[in-house]
């Protein structure tokens, strides 16, 4: 789908400025094409307003008050709800080096002042219209997607900071899922991003979450909170599941059915297997190879049972003391 196909009025633009003046000559000159205007004049109003607006498209003041726009832009990125909105810089610094900060804060494009109209449109409609041609979001979860997910790797390696990677992938989903159906195997797997959700946001505030795909997640943290959000998730999912069974399932503690090798088995109540890489013993070229590495600690957490998790190749109970 091409911006062209979306009607300006259905699209919305938060401009984070300290300036009223130029808060209200963008407010008015976007106005006049159409498109739906919020306003802030700082760093903090403009996360706030960003997760209960949703925008379209954020432009955002380099230098503001109580918080500069590179790391109101940081939080932002980190924050699942906000990660894939698209963002363009309003800044009189155009040194290389502010341009270069910019971009690794998650920029997607940059205005010097004094801007030229035509030039900030083109920008604006730019942005709009390649947010639409990106995947970013599951449709299914609403969760950040692989694009998102690979540029918050990037974005966690040119930091150089202790982070860890979690794979997270349901057990025994695909015989919950022939067995009762797609819609209630969709409700498995909103209810195990809900749960995720839940969980990361409770104990890191700005950790992120994404969806791979079909039963597969992501969370990217730091290392001190491995721990305790592996202990929540694999607890939380397991106890929240149950009421998505049968009874008579349920109190038989497995389901029954034939295996994709045409043998009958029993396959217990679905639960999460989850691993892990940091970037504390390896060094990483890019999110290919991250991803491929938490791939592999995934498959030794699935080998073994509930309640254990893999993580740079050792192997952890979540619910010893």
């Amino acid at each position: 789908m091409d911006s062209s196909d979306i009607p300006a009025a259905n699209q919305t633009i938060l401009i984070a400025d300290d300036d009223d003046s130029i808060r209200q000559v963008l407010m008015i000159l976007l106005r006049s094409i159409g498109y739906r205007i919020e306003l802030v004049g700082n760093g903090s109003d403009l996360i706030q307003r960003a997760q209960v607006v949703m925008p379209h498209l954020i432009l955002i003041d380099v230098m503001m008050p109580d918080m500069d726009g590179y790391e109101a832009l940081r939080q932002l990125r980190n924050d699942t709800r906000t990660a894939h909105i698209p963002a363009i810089m309003l800044t009189a610094r155009g040194e290389p080096k502010d341009l270069v900060h910019g971009f690794d804060s998650g920029a997607d494009d940059y205005v010097i002042k004094p801007f030229n109209t035509a030039e900030l449109i083109a920008r604006v409609r730019g942005q709009l219209r390649r947010a639409t041609r990106k995947p970013v979001r599951s449709p299914l979860t609403g969760l950040a997607g692989n694009v998102l997910i690979a540029e918050e790797l990037r974005f966690r390696l040119r930091r150089e900071e202790p982070f860890v990677l979690l794979y997270a992938d349901l057990n025994n989903f695909k015989p919950f899922n022939d067995i009762y159906g797609f819609a209630r195997g969709d409700r498995v797997i909103r209810l195990a991003a809900e749960s995720i959700v839940t969980c990361v946001t409770r104990i890191g505030e700005h950790d992120f979450v994404g969806h791979i795909g079909g039963d597969d997640f992501a969370v990217i943290t730091i290392p001190e909170r491995i721990s305790s959000i592996c202990r929540s998730i694999l607890t939380d999912f397991a106890t929240q599941v149950r009421d998505l069974y049968d009874p008579d399932d349920l109190e038989r503690g497995y389901l029954e059915g034939v295996d994709r090798h045409g043998i009958y088995r029993q396959f217990p109540i679905t639960t999460f297997s989850i691993g892990g890489v940091t970037n504390r013993y390896e060094q990483f070229a890019g999110p290919d190879e991250l991803g491929q590495r938490a791939a592999e600690m995934k498959g030794q957490a699935k080998s073994l049972p509930y309640g254990y998790y893999v993580v740079d190749g050792d192997v952890f109970h979540a619910f010893e003391p």
